[in-house]
């Protein structure tokens, strides 16, 4: 295998080393950096220009949410500049075998793919729907669907195989061997709002993130509703469920949130707490006893994720198989990024930069599998 291939994870690992805490003054390459009509990969004799990344991220950073906190937006962006050059790269590589093997998808089989991808959908939803969630225009679905059902015919035999193999003995064995994957934890159901703030933020900042978290604990003791102000105001991914965390087991928390949860009578509207995020309004639900879901209760979906992961796995060697017989080179500054990375990659901060990136989930089913095996 080629040493380019490995640049493109080494190449997002660096750019949120060098833009992550302020310690390198290196300069980095951003999509916005990048000159539209030079080749910036190369899968064999073909190139991917940089006009081609700078559109598949910003169709990728669309997805991040527009709320999320100012501080991890530059992680996010490294992330995904190397995720769009990823995804290029792969769609080449398929429409590459695809071409060299001279099978073709014809309109009717086409045709037949989009219709099974609407029905997948679920009633109210619609491939429409789908284009716009997945900022992709029926062309780019069309060749997506296309590769992708190239790829299944490829790899049908093996995967009917796989599914084959996953009787209901082997999932009862799956479920035995991983049983705290089906255990919920003692602990206490819990709701919070959190105005978040950074620890190492100055004074002024923390007092006035306080100020904010004590208004809003204020306005719930004087009647206003929890679930309705978490939705507004809560800088926490559960505002979406009115704050709802579910349980909260010991342990796992920060020592000032879980002592609050645990010392709090149930219903009851705590003092606010700060811990390492910011500061929490919290309410404290429940009590939840440590339970054993039944595997009647998770059998038909539990075999449907194995057979979906025995399918995913397949797709992945089917594409490190094609990465490892193709040359890929990255040209100019993404070539300049990516030395750099290689240079710093034994850094521990860039490890823990690299965990703390979240990108965002894509619509998978409009991007197909070719596009992330």
């Amino acid at each position: 295998m080629k040493r380019a291939i490995g640049w493109i994870s080494i190449l997002t690992l660096g750019m949120v080393l060098m833009a992550g805490c302020g310690k390198k003054e290196t300069q980095v390459v951003t999509p916005g950096q990048l000159k539209a009509d030079e080749v910036a990969v190369w899968v064999d004799q073909v190139g991917i220009t940089q006009g081609q990344i700078q559109r598949e991220a910003a169709r990728l950073f669309s997805h991040v949410p527009q709320d999320t906190p100012p501080e991890q937006i530059q992680q996010i962006q490294a992330r995904i500049l190397g995720q769009a050059v990823d995804n290029l790269v792969m769609r080449q590589l398929v429409k590459a075998e695809m071409e060299r093997s001279g099978v073709l998808i014809s309109r009717e089989e086409l045709e037949q793919g989009k219709a099974d991808l609407e029905k997948s959908l679920g009633e109210g939803h619609s491939l429409v729907m789908l284009l716009a969630a997945a900022n992709l225009s029926m062309e780019e679905l069309e060749n997506n669907l296309r590769l992708d059902l190239f790829k299944n015919k490829v790899v049908k035999d093996q995967v009917t195989a796989a599914h084959a193999a996953i009787t209901d003995e082997v999932v009862r064995q799956f479920y035995d061997e991983n049983l705290e994957e089906f255990t919920i934890p003692e602990g206490r159901t819990v709701s919070h709002i959190l105005i978040r703030v950074d620890s190492d933020a100055d004074d002024a900042a923390k007092m006035d993130a306080r100020a904010k978290a004590e208004g809003v604990r204020k306005a719930i003791l004087e009647g206003a509703e929890f679930e309705a102000l978490a939705r507004e105001v809560s800088q926490c991914a559960s505002r979406s469920r009115g704050g709802a965390l579910g349980v909260v087991p010991r342990g796992r928390e920060a020592p000032a949130f879980e002592d609050a949860v645990f010392s709090q009578a149930i219903g009851e509207i705590g003092d606010v707490v700060e811990s390492p995020v910011g500061f929490h309004v919290i309410r404290v639900d429940g009590e939840q006893e440590e339970t054993v879901i039944p595997f009647e209760d998770v059998q038909n979906r539990l075999q449907a994720q194995l057979r979906t992961k025995a399918q995913t796995d397949i797709n992945n060697a089917y594409i490190r198989e094609l990465r490892e017989k193709a040359m890929i080179k990255l040209e100019g500054d993404l070539a300049d990024a990516a030395d750099a990375a290689e240079a710093l990659a034994g850094d521990e901060e860039a490890g823990d930069a690299a965990e703390a990136v979240t990108v965002p989930d894509e619509a998978a089913d409009a991007e197909s599998a070719v596009t992330t095996p």
